[in-house]
């Protein structure tokens, strides 16, 4: 038994040694497997990191270009290369060789780009690395990968609504009551202007320049027969040979310029300009260089222009205060066609309506066009300018303001951004920059007391760099 006993336990030994042998090799192997497999992770994790990085910097860099096109794909382009140089990927930093530009146009209803060079509005930006260097890739006979990253990216359109001032203020400049803030020659010129604009119209004996006659006690039939009106008609709608006549002799400005008891065209464009400039008054006023209003209508056609040459995509529509019924008015829903706004734009003039100043109709009237008909995945804004202060619609100055915050929030809300300009002196800066505060949206102030060449172009200027600062987004 006790042979036997040992044999059993060496048998056993033997067993227990061979086994032992067999788990190291297993283990062996095993580590090998395990450690190709780290090997396999850490390459790989590697080549997905490398691709993130270039698709980060290819999303950034084709964001930059499409930002740039306006002023050309050689400006985009290089915009590009300067956020693909600035961000590395796999340690590398990027160059030309990395990267392929096309651009063309892109379809948001179809979702396709098309090459052109014609007024293109997207990038098209390839990037690649090559020859990348694996950590262990070798190991299983590949020592190094290829990687790339494609984007298309576009300026996204935009539904803007136009929401301007066309209140009697909007000629002030044409007044002598703004004497005090360009100077009586600037007024002065800007009348012989719009007289000549009139057609140089005669009547009776009047000529351009003031004559004085009579005074306060001199009967309006009197001076009527001493210029030759009194079987003359009075050429428009509004207004009356009596009473220009009682307007000379009465009105402050008139006599701060210097010209009471004067008469001739001068003093009667003035009186026109002052008291009788809406549309169903003097038609005729629409198609003269009122001022600051002209300056807004040439302002508005550099903004359409720039959206035209650029095939923005934006569709624009024109809402004006205050109306006849002392609200406002949609004059043009959003559309492509910006002639359509151009010419409402240049048929409206100062007072066209009533002279009164209710922005946050002309607010409403605005947001919910864009609320109602705007495209999806389009941005909305609206752009509102004044040169006055608020007075409509209930002609309490706290509560006018309120509303116009009240609409502001309603903006934010819908997440339409407010652009508010202020054009001269008069206009409410603190209230337009609250309104743009309240929305998320940016104030501009176009400074009074200027010659009005300066306000021209300081107004396109405001308005060309709305029309350039476009949403981006990557489309594909």
């Amino acid at each position: 038994m006790n042979r036997d006993h040992t044999i059993e336990k060496r048998e056993l030994r033997h067993a227990q040694q061979e086994r032992g042998g067999k788990i190291v090799v297993m283990a062996a192997f095993l580590l090998i497997f395990m450690l190709g497999m780290v090997a396999f992770g850490v390459d790989v994790g590697y080549m997905a990191l490398t691709k993130g990085e270039l698709q980060t910097s290819t999303d950034a860099a084709a964001l930059a270009g499409a930002g740039e096109l306006v002023n050309g794909t050689a400006a985009a382009q290089a915009a590009a290369m300067t956020y693909l140089a600035a961000n590395k990927a796999g340690g590398h930093t990027l160059n030309e060789t990395n990267a392929a530009f096309e651009f063309g146009n892109w379809n948001s209803s179809t979702r396709v780009f098309t090459v052109t060079n014609e007024t293109p509005n997207a990038i098209h930006l390839t990037t690649s690395i090559m020859q990348q260097p694996l950590f262990f890739g070798r190991v299983l006979g590949r020592n190094t990968f290829n990687t790339g990253a494609d984007v298309v990216a576009t300026y996204q359109p935009r539904e803007i609504g136009l929401v301007l001032d066309y209140s009697g203020s909007m000629a002030y400049d044409s007044t002598f009551r703004n004497i005090s803030l360009i100077g009586q020659a600037a007024v002065e010129t800007n009348l012989q202007q719009i007289y000549t604009q009139l057609g140089s119209p005669t009547y009776g004996t009047l000529t351009y320049t003031p004559v004085a006659y009579g005074n306060g006690s001199t009967s309006n039939s009197t001076i009527k027969a001493n210029f030759g009106l009194t079987s003359v008609p009075y050429p428009y709608p509004g207004g009356s040979w009596d009473e220009y006549i009682d307007f000379v002799q009465s009105d402050n400005y008139v006599n701060s310029a210097g010209y009471r008891y004067k008469y001739g065209y001068l003093t009667w464009v003035n009186y026109l300009t002052t008291s009788r400039y809406g549309n169903s008054n003097t038609p005729a006023l629409k198609n003269c260089s009122e001022q600051p209003v002209t300056a807004l209508k040439d302002a508005v056609d550099v903004f359409l222009e720039f959206l035209n040459y650029n095939s923005t995509d934006d569709r624009v529509s024109l809402s004006i205060y205050t109306y006849s019924d002392g609200t406002a008015i949609l004059e043009q829903a959003l559309t492509h066609d910006y002639s359509v706004i151009a010419s409402k734009c240049r048929s409206r003039q100062a007072g066209h309506y009533i002279p009164y100043t209710n922005i946050s109709a002309g607010m409403t009237k605005g947001r919910v066009d864009l609320q109602n008909n705007a495209r999806i995945g389009a941005a909305r804004m609206l752009v509102v300018m004044t040169d006055g202060v608020v007075n409509r619609p209930t002609g309490n100055t706290t509560t006018d303001k309120q509303l116009c915050r009240n609409e502001a929030q309603l903006c934010a809300n819908a997440k339409i951004p407010v652009v508010t300009i202020c054009v001269g002196a008069l206009a409410d800066t603190a209230l337009m920059q609250e309104l743009a505060d309240i929305s998320g949206g940016v104030a501009f102030v176009v400074p009074g007391g200027q010659p009005i060449a300066s306000v021209q172009a300081q107004l396109e200027a405001v308005f060309v760099q709305v029309a350039s600062d476009r949403p981006l987004q990557i489309v594909q």
